[in-house]
């Protein structure tokens, strides 16, 4: 069997200001020809689906159009878990209508098997999607203290019968190595103690652990147990990196393919005086700009965004210019409280806040929406 692993779609994501769905659908476009070109039997998503629990009707569009051409278009099966970032029960309706229509998404944590066949026999797909270690201590078990914990009581009546394959979306870690893994401040997710984590030897019984969470396509122990990374940068610290999908061909030994990725628009990192950026080459790309003046320039992102359309953000390589700093100078218009707070923040510590940490300032906002 053929297999797709993709995971943290982030649909709906926003760089700065700019909504990136144009670059998404560029993006599921080309993962639709692999899907058709390489003979995919079955595509995996381990979590992450959106950006937000709430997210936006044209990123509710997308995954839809994307979903409906996989499974009644191409005829083949979808496995999808929710992620930290996607609201389960939101995901969840509809789940009689999708399952019949071989689209099998997951939203709580229920261990019974999903079976397919190919010519080697039975291969056993479960799917544990993410859970706090709040509901897992009010759902599983009141004694759970980390993300070890969850997995070692889901997993401990599994007979491994056969062949078997996880799809789940943790920080899954070598418990032997220190920090081998890279793990950046947007992937991060929030919690305190260290208690972020688990022992990936915990899966080591699976012929495939189909990884989600991290953004970066790499290993944990071994070839089998992996993270797709996302299909497209979501970060200025990924800047150097390239993106991909990920095919498994499960048969009597496992085969690892990585299928490039191409981005719509790049991403930049810009630094230097202002007045000679302004005189650099124009760009379609999402560029940062780091400011090595030893002032404050006013209006600067203005001045920037003329020449520059996709300017993100600015941050001074010295960031002893603002104790220099009078006035406040920050663009009130179009502007919700979150953006206000972000440019606040950039103006006090001279660097912008990072996704993960807008995307919980706004769930903190919405709590009262949350399941």
């Amino acid at each position: 069997m053929r297999l797709l692993h993709l995971s943290d779609l982030h649909l709906g994501k926003n760089l700065g200001p700019y909504s990136l769905i144009e670059e998404q659908n560029h993006a599921l476009g080309q993962i639709l020809e692999i899907i058709r070109d390489k003979k995919i039997d079955l595509v995996m998503i381990a979590g992450d689906i959106f950006d937000t629990s709430i997210p936006p009707a044209k990123a509710l569009d997308l995954y839809s159009d994307f979903i409906e051409k996989i499974v009644f278009d191409y005829k083949k099966p979808v496995l999808a878990i929710s992620g930290n970032h996607d609201s389960p029960k939101r995901l969840d309706i509809n789940r009689r209508f999708f399952r019949s229509n071989n689209y099998f998404l997951q939203g709580d944590i229920d261990m019974k098997p999903l079976s397919f066949e190919d010519e080697f026999g039975p291969i056993n797909f479960y799917l544990i999607p993410f859970i706090s270690l709040n509901k897992a201590r009010n759902d599983l078990d009141s004694s759970i203290e980390d993300f070890s914990d969850i997995y070692h009581y889901l997993l401990k009546d599994l007979k491994y019968e056969g062949r078997n394959i996880l799809i789940t979306h943790a920080y899954a870690r070598d418990m032997g190595e220190k920090n081998k893994e890279a793990y950046n401040d947007d992937q991060k997710p929030l919690s305190i103690g260290g208690s972020d984590f688990m022992d990936a030897s915990l899966f080591d019984k699976f012929d495939y652990v189909a990884l989600g969470h991290l953004h970066r396509a790499h290993f944990v122990r071994s070839e089998k147990i992996r993270y797709s990374g996302t299909f497209m940068k979501y970060s200025f610290d990924e800047i150097k990196g390239s993106k991909s999908v990920t095919i498994v061909d499960l048969k009597d030994k496992i085969s690892i393919e990585k299928i490039p990725i191409k981005a719509l628009r790049d991403i930049e990192l810009r630094e230097g005086f202002f007045e000679d950026l302004l005189k650099s080459d124009p760009s379609d790309s999402y560029i940062k700009f780091i400011l090595k003046d030893d002032y404050i320039i006013e209006n600067a992102m203005a001045k920037l965004k003329e020449k520059f359309d996709r300017a993100v953000s600015i941050s001074y390589a010295n960031r002893g210019v603002f104790d220099q700093a009078e006035d406040l100078d920050i663009n009130l218009e179009n502007k919700d409280l979150i953006e206000l707070f972000d440019e606040f923040y950039t103006y006090k510590m001279g660097d912008s806040l990072s996704d993960e940490d807008l995307v919980f300032i706004r769930r903190v906002g919405l709590c009262d929406q949350e399941d």
